[in-house]
């Protein structure tokens, strides 16, 4: 569907499965770029990014010393550049990064709209993101945040936080107050196991919501490492993909 026959009130998404590198910001970085203009390009409002894309997946080692030099802080200067960036091309951009907040380390994403501010300021509240035993500096967020991109509310959910049973009733309390769950990851399946079977397990979670849910992985052009794949889900109907295994970018509508 082209630009000008978009729905009015919509929010068309661009989800980038652009290829990244596990530890290398600046790569990351150009490669956001490149995507921005691209999803601009093709007429989006919004373009998302996976699980830790910009600091890269395996940036952290978990020696604390290290990690937080690693891990970036919401008004650096890299994070400066892309609010550049989204008010430039006036397309919203959403990306997971590792935070750095007065010394305490964070999995977090950010969703900036098109003017450049911030909108949405998520900490993954699941533990799955650190290696267990860990120190104190190493923490989580307290609850799941919903806010609103021109008329669309998004709530968002950071990989292992929709595995995590005990955190289900929360995220099925946000059904009522949002219009789209955003559901950023990073996956390293081998693609022929992802294909087989994993890809079904993941649709038959988000059955668990009402509302759809966006799920974007990260592409990591090495073998054995994350293969991109992005869906949109609503009650078990796949209404968009790109599939496993597929470098690339998705358009979808919502």
């Amino acid at each position: 569907m082209p630009a000008s026959a978009k729905r009015k009130d919509s929010l068309r998404i661009t989800c980038s499965c652009l290829p990244g590198s596990l530890n290398d910001l600046r790569c990351n970085m150009a490669t956001m770029q490149t995507a921005i203009m691209e999803a601009k390009g093709q007429g989006s409002d919004l373009i998302v990014f996976g699980e830790a894309f910009l600091s890269g997946f395996a940036s952290l080692n978990f020696n604390y010393m290290h990690d937080a030099m690693k891990a970036l802080f919401v008004r650096g200067k890299e994070i400066a550049q892309i609010r550049r960036w989204a008010l430039e091309h006036k397309i919203a951009v959403g990306f997971g990064f590792y935070e750095n907040d007065g010394g305490y380390l964070f999995s977090s994403y950010l969703v900036i709209d098109k003017y450049g501010e911030i909108k949405g300021h998520y900490r993954r509240v699941s533990e799955g993101w650190r290696e267990k035993n860990t120190s104190v500096e190493y923490k989580e967020g307290d609850r799941f945040i919903t806010f609103k991109l021109d008329q669309t509310s998004i709530t968002i959910l950071l990989c292992g936080d929709f595995w995590e049973d005990h955190l289900l009733m929360p995220i099925i309390d946000k059904d009522m107050e949002t219009d789209l769950f955003l559901w950023p990851v990073h996956c390293d399946y081998p693609v022929g196991q992802w294909r087989e079977s994993i890809q079904e397990e993941y649709r038959q979670r988000s059955q668990i919501l009402a509302k759809p849910v966006l799920f974007v992985n990260n592409y990591i052009d090495q073998e054995n490492k994350a293969k991109g794949g992005a869906y949109l889900w609503h009650l078990g109907r796949e209404l968009y993909a790109l599939p496993y295994g597929v470098p690339g970018l998705l358009n979808v509508e919502v």
